[in-house]
């Protein structure tokens, strides 16, 4: 007679216990698109800065500092590797033989303690996505 009570009980703890790893595995996952939003907004952004910013200097395109500078990005990005919510944001910006040119990363903070996808953006405007190291020119088009 005691055997059902203790058996019952015993299933709907199992149960208790797979529904909490459940929630609090949506709820890891929505913490991290919600920082993945965050950061591809600040590459958007940067994007937009960054082509008004050329506009302005013969075709250039600025640093974080030069662009917060200049009033296109705010004082978050005075410095030369920005952070958005858990992303670090590292730019390059120098000229080559076809042009002057940029490219900006976003990568998460601690990528080995989380599943941060990486994204990067250049002057072609196409937001990219790795989702194991830091992305590239190469990497596919990000798909939201």
């Amino acid at each position: 007679m005691t055997r059902f009570p203790i058996l019952a009980l015993t299933v709907l703890l199992c149960i208790a216990s797979l529904s909490c790893q459940s929630y609090s595995t949506g709820l890891q996952q929505s913490v991290s698109r919600t920082d993945e939003s965050a950061a591809t907004g600040a590459l958007h952004t940067i994007e937009l800065a960054q082509q008004t910013y050329a506009a302005s200097h013969e075709g250039d395109y600025g640093t974080f500092p030069q662009l917060a500078d200049a009033g296109y990005l705010d004082e978050r990005f005075k410095s030369n590797q920005p952070t958005v919510k858990d992303y670090v944001l590292t730019m390059e910006v120098g000229k080559r033989s076809d042009g002057p040119y940029y490219s900006c990363r976003a990568d998460p903070v601690n990528a080995g303690d989380r599943n941060g996808r990486h994204f990067y953006i250049d002057g072609t405007k196409i937001l990219r996505v790795n989702s194991t190291q830091p992305a590239t020119a190469s990497d596919p088009a990000f798909q939201p």
